[in-house]
């Protein structure tokens, strides 16, 4: 019987050549183009994490201002030949 997980899902392990993968297609999309076209309603809709933020009709900027931290984060893992272990909880 498999331990129970915490969070949503296990953690995931990233290998090198995944993350220089994510490092390259994360610096082709900027955090505005990322959230081009799609609001609050749209992400609710979809239940993408964290519903309750989109349930309240908050920015998007909240994903961009995120997502460009995430950007810079994933390119210095990929410089130095680092895997990433993942987890959302």
């Amino acid at each position: 019987m498999p331990a129970p997980s915490r969070g949503y899902g296990p953690p995931r392990y990233l290998t090198p050549e995944r993350v220089r993968a994510a490092a390259g297609a994360l610096a082709e999309i900027s955090g505005e183009r990322l959230t081009a076209g799609v609001g609050p309603e749209d992400l609710a809709a979809a239940e993408v994490y964290p519903t309750i933020v989109w349930e309240r009709g908050e920015p998007l900027d909240y994903v961009s201002e995120h997502y460009e931290l995430l950007r810079p984060f994933f390119r210095a893992a990929a410089d130095e030949g680092d895997g990433m272990l993942m987890w959302l909880g």
